[in-house]
C-alpha cells in the first residue's frame, strides 16, 4: 500500500453525521482530511450568503481548498462551478435505510484509497503515479 497526500473533503450537511445536504441550500460544510490510515474532522464551515456575490460561487470558494465534495444534491450549474473550482462533486442519493453517513462514507474512501486500485481522477489527485500513461509511454 502506497501513502497519498492528504485530501481534504467537504460534506454538505445538516446534523455533522448524515450527507443530507444540497449544494446550494446547506447551512454547513463539515471539512475532513482523509490520508491512507486515518481520517479526521478538521472544522465546521458556514454556508452564508454575502449580498453582490452568486451564491454557488460563494460556496465554492468556501470549500476552495477541498478536493471533493459529498452532497445529496447539487444542481448542474453549481456542479460545473464546483468542477471549475477543481472540487470533485459527489452525490449520495439517500437509500431504504436513510442518508448515508459522513462516516460511512470516510470508511469507503480509505477502504478504496488502501486498496491500491484508484480510479485515475482519484490517483491523480492522491498523488500517486498514473500507472497507465507511465505504461504507454514505456512502449513507444
Amino acid at each position: 500500500m502506497t501513502s497519498i497526500q492528504p485530501l481534504l473533503i467537504a460534506f454538505a450537511s445538516t446534523d455533522g453525521l448524515n450527507v443530507d445536504g444540497h449544494f446550494g441550500s446547506c447551512a454547513r460544510f463539515y471539512i475532513y482530511r482523509i490520508d491512507t490510515d486515518d481520517y479526521q474532522e478538521v472544522e465546521v464551515r458556514e454556508a452564508s450568503s454575502e449580498r453582490g456575490i452568486e451564491k454557488n460561487a460563494l460556496r465554492a470558494q468556501i470549500i476552495a481548498d477541498c478536493h471533493l465534495l459529498f452532497c445529496e444534491s447539487i444542481g448542474g450549474p453549481a456542479a460545473a462551478r464546483v468542477i471549475r473550482s477543481g472540487i470533485y462533486p459527489m452525490k449520495c442519493k439517500p437509500s431504504k435505510e436513510g442518508h448515508a453517513t459522513i462516516d460511512a462514507q470516510l470508511i469507503l474512501l480509505k477502504t478504496r484509497i488502501q486498496s491500491d486500485s484508484l480510479p485515475p481522477w482519484l490517483r491523480k489527485l492522491t498523488g500517486q503515479a498514473d500507472e497507465l500513461n507511465h505504461h504507454f509511454q514505456a512502449l513507444s
